[in-house]
């Protein structure tokens, strides 16, 4: 955790030399543990200029079908590297099965603010994207409280 950390500073650092993305568009998919559910998702990311980007996703998992969005600002600190950070939402139902959150069963919608943090390479040659990033949130309903996730990706670059 320290290590992460410890690259993350230097990424933010070395950041405010450079402010380039190396595509336009990526069209791809997240898998990991997203938002508060272990998921997987169809994703976008488009730029609107060199560092705004809105990402979006939509996906599921075992018991939910959820849509997030998000407003990224991104930093290039070496060719082919970005890393972002931004904030968003998200909104989802869960389906037949209840979801069990600190002692008690809620089932219907769910809803929440999340931020994201996070890393991506974009290939010279190839048109592919890679990507990691952290997702916290906020959980507004049906209950108050904190998620955690992370995931990797993969996207087609289109310049």
């Amino acid at each position: 955790m320290k290590k992460i950390a410890l690259i993350m500073s230097a990424c933010f650092l070395i950041s405010g030399f450079a402010f380039n993305q190396d595509y336009k568009t990526g069209l791809g998919a997240r898998l990991g543990y997203l938002t508060d559910y272990g998921s997987a998702a169809f994703n976008v990311k488009h730029f609107f200029n060199e560092r705004s980007a809105i990402d979006g996703s939509i996906g599921g998992g075992n018991n939910h079908v959820w849509v997030m969005g998000l407003y990224e600002i991104n930093n290039q600190f070496a060719t082919g590297w970005n890393w972002y950070y931004g904030i968003g939402g998200d909104i989802g139902v869960w389906g037949r099965h209840r979801y069990y959150y600190r002692d008690r069963y809620y089932d219907g919608a769910f809803g929440g603010v999340d931020g994201v943090i996070g890393v991506e390479y974009t290939f010279e040659k190839i048109p592919l994207n890679l990507f990691a990033d952290a997702i916290p949130s906020v959980r507004l309903f049906p209950y108050v409280g904190f998620g955690f996730g992370g995931n990797i990706g993969v996207r087609f670059a289109i310049k």
